[in-house]
């Protein structure tokens, strides 16, 4: 069954068309992965396909059912989403902002149970975020802050989970931490699609991926079929080189520095 499902997908801003008839699926229990280029519409079509923005024309499909017709509050169950960048107001404790992502499942003004709680102390763990838990939100720096942002929708207990460079503020202990986790959700399983500047690890942990350039798809497939010298230059304008990871069958990037 597809989880998600975009069909002829057009969005502008104003006058500028920044997505122009883009279609692609998300299979259940698939780690599906997003790159292209800056400008590319990546980001956009995230917002698109977990309803906070609505499409020019087009259709997006969850579990076959029309997002048009679905509840925020269900949808809120459905789809999770961590966005590149959250900027918080006000200074909550860390344990506060992660149990918002109960706010699903609560009717107005009830407080949180027993499983509200179960579920955010296990996201805090799941992210690694447990030793920041009574810290004040903007007391972290903008990594653990991202952490803290994916262990609230962790706790969402959502069945898709849609992530925009989720790794780009980390370490090189927390990239592989998080997507780590990733895949260990995905395996058991949870639907994700993933936005990834990072075309190593794109390859490296999407079973698919779907290559946007200027609004619309330039190919779609798997990281071996996909990722070689003729369409990077053709999409980045940029030479490199490619190799096959030594543990994994799938390509990794290597520039060539100039004068070299």
């Amino acid at each position: 069954m597809e989880a998600i499902k975009a069909k002829n997908i057009y969005f502008s801003y104003n006058t500028k068309d920044v997505i122009k008839n883009v279609s692609f699926s998300l299979e259940q229990e698939e780690f599906l992965g997003i790159i292209g280029p800056n400008g590319a519409g990546k980001s956009t079509i995230l917002r698109i396909l977990c309803g906070i923005l609505r499409p020019k024309t087009g259709d997006i499909f969850i579990f076959n059912k029309d997002i048009n017709d679905i509840d925020k509050k269900t949808l809120a169950q459905k789809i999770a989403f961590v966005p590149q960048e959250t900027h918080f107001a006000l200074n909550f404790p860390v344990k506060d902002i992660v149990l918002m992502g109960r706010f699903p499942y609560l009717r107005a003004f009830q407080r949180e149970g027993r499983k509200d709680l179960e579920a955010t102390k296990h996201a805090l763990a799941y992210a690694q975020v447990v030793e920041f838990r009574k810290r004040p939100i903007n007391s972290l720096s903008s990594g653990e802050r991202q952490r803290v942002v994916l262990a609230r929708a962790l706790a969402q207990e959502p069945e898709i989970l849609i992530l925009d460079e989720p790794t780009s503020h980390l370490d090189l202990h927390h990239q592989y931490a998080i997507m780590e986790l990733l895949k260990k959700l995905n395996t058991e399983g949870m639907s994700i699609i993933i936005v990834n500047h990072d075309l190593n690890l794109a390859s490296l942990y999407c079973q698919r991926l779907v290559l946007m350039h200027k609004g619309c798809i330039f190919s779609k497939g798997t990281p071996q079929s996909l990722i070689n010298e003729k369409t990077l230059n053709d999409v980045y304008k940029t030479e490199v080189k490619i190799i096959k990871h030594p543990y994994k069958n799938v390509p990794q990037i290597f520039f060539h520095p100039k004068g070299e």
